[in-house]
């Protein structure tokens, strides 16, 4: 099958399949790479799917899979830390991250009573159930998924950080620029970063309390020309380095310093503070202070109680609104001085960096950080992982593990297909390819691939194979502008598709 022929390919070529190969048995390796192409091939159904797939689609594992055989897959996987670290640090080492590492996380709902990790906390799919919390090492440059590692779903994400580098430091990763978003900013996180010698580039709130000073003090030096983003005029920014004091307990004692293990040590650090302001922002921001605080006054006067809100509306009430009773009738009006002073950084944020100094190459490394959050939705919705399925710790571990597996095929061959669409319908110079025969067939498929998801994609190689047609409606269709177009596909991504 032409599908199956792209999962072999694309297994070689990026080099996942070796991995897998290399730290564990053939007959696990099989198995994990059979499921995880069942997962890649048909958008992420559910696996007990597989049973009549795998009737037409060769696998690697010849034996056969049913459910309790990839339950206890999953059980074995889950123990097998070693199998787990080797294959990250393979995938470290093939993809690279000189442009960055993006650190993040999302959550998991489950069903389960028995999950020791699941938590009611924040929920990202907001259906109220409790959660599990994954984390991820997404390289920038390659756009290939690192490594990933589950939590308690109730841990904020501003304690998980120590635990990421961690991880980098197990599967070889000296020295890295981390990119985190908003919540990972903690001085305790920059501290910790430091220490182990990681380069950052973190979100951080305008209001803190270190950084505040600093936008009052260069705020007018944002209304010049020279602020202005070369690649995002609405975007103005600019750049304070500054000397920061930092305390962190010491892990080791140190005849050096003189302290023990347990003891405070302070040490001082340059950064890069960028400040930046959007003035569409600030106008967003404001309607969306002014409108919440109106719908709360409206509320109390109509005779909701205070107790009735949650804990974060309560705390606006007592901050933002002066509440005056008089008999049963409630007034409200605001508190001036307190909403002005919120609204005053409305508009700015900022992102704190350790070597980068320059302004606008700064914001750029950060927006790549939204491709960690593409591969969040990839991973709901392409590898069946909305919803825990299974009922114990070790065997979630060892699903989240082949659905990572699966997720690399995904990202690798969304990669090569974005690189592809970069260069079709363009002349580079050769006679031969610059035909114009040629350079509208490329066209035409640089259309088909802009209107054709990833998985619809792979559907329709599938179906061309596995589907009876006449002897005659083959012949006519493999005539078609239709046909060359998916020969040149193949061609493009060196897969042999006869």
């Amino acid at each position: 099958m032409i599908s199956d022929i792209n999962c072999r390919t694309i297994g070689k070529a990026s080099g996942i399949d070796d991995a897998v190969y290399a730290h564990t048995d053939i007959g696990t390796a099989q198995k994990i790479i059979s499921l995880a192409r069942y997962l890649f091939c048909t958008d992420g159904q559910s696996l007990p799917g597989i049973a009549a797939w795998q009737y037409t689609h060769p696998l690697p594992y010849k034996e056969g899979i049913s459910e309790d055989t990839y339950h206890r897959l999953f059980a074995e996987i889950g123990l097998d830390e070693s199998l787990q670290q080797n294959f990250f640090r393979d995938r470290y080492e093939a993809v690279g991250a000189s442009a960055g590492i993006a650190y993040d996380s999302t959550t998991y709902s489950t069903y389960s009573e028995d999950q020791n990790e699941s938590r009611y906390g924040f929920n990202k799919a907001v259906d109220g159930l409790k959660t599990i919390k994954y984390l991820a090492l997404y390289s920038l440059e390659s756009r290939q998924p690192i490594a990933f590692t589950k939590q308690d779903g109730n841990l904020p994400d501003v304690v998980t950080v120590g635990n990421a580098l961690q991880q980098l430091l197990s599967i070889g990763v000296k020295s890295a620029e981390v990119i985190t978003e908003n919540g990972y900013y903690s001085e305790s996180n920059l501290s910790e970063l430091f220490h182990r010698h990681f380069d950052f580039i973190t979100l951080s709130k305008p209001n803190i309390k270190w950084i505040r000073p600093e936008i009052d003090c260069h705020a007018s030096e944002l209304e010049r020309l020279s602020s202005v983003c070369p690649y995002d005029h609405k975007t103005h920014g600019i750049t304070v380095m500054t000397m920061h004091k930092f305390t962190r307990v010491r892990e080791r004692a140190s005849k050096k310093s003189g302290l023990s293990r347990g003891d405070e040590e302070t040490f001082s650090q340059r950064m890069y503070i960028h400040i930046f302001f959007n003035a569409e922002r600030k106008v967003d921001e404001d309607h969306c202070f002014e409108k919440e605080l109106l719908t709360l006054k409206g509320s109390i006067e109509s005779g909701a109680a205070v107790s009735d809100f949650n804990d974060t509306a309560q705390k606006k009430i007592a901050k933002y609104l002066i509440l005056r009773t008089w008999g049963s009738k409630t007034t409200v009006s605001f508190n001036e001085k307190a909403c002005a002073a919120a609204k005053k950084y409305h508009g700015y944020f900022v992102l704190i960096a350790s070597r980068e100094k320059d302004t606008f190459e700064a914001l750029r490394k950060y927006r790549k950080r939204e491709h960690i959050e593409d591969y969040f939705r990839s991973s709901k919705q392409h590898a069946d992982s909305m919803r825990v399925r299974v009922w114990d710790p070790d065997t979630l571990r060892g699903r989240m593990f082949v659905q990572f597996v699966a997720l690399c095929y995904y990202e690798y061959l969304s990669e090569q297909v974005r690189q592809m669409k970069k260069t079709l319908g363009i002349p580079n110079g050769d006679p031969l390819h610059d035909l114009k025969k040629n350079l509208d067939l490329e066209s035409k498929l640089k259309s088909w691939l802009d209107n054709t998801p990833l998985y619809l994609q792979m559907q329709w190689f599938d179906v061309i194979e596995t589907v009876e047609i006449s002897s005659a409606l083959r012949t006519r269709r493999f005539s078609t502008e239709a046909t060359l177009r998916d020969q040149l596909y193949f061609e493009r991504l060196g897969v042999q598709s006869t």
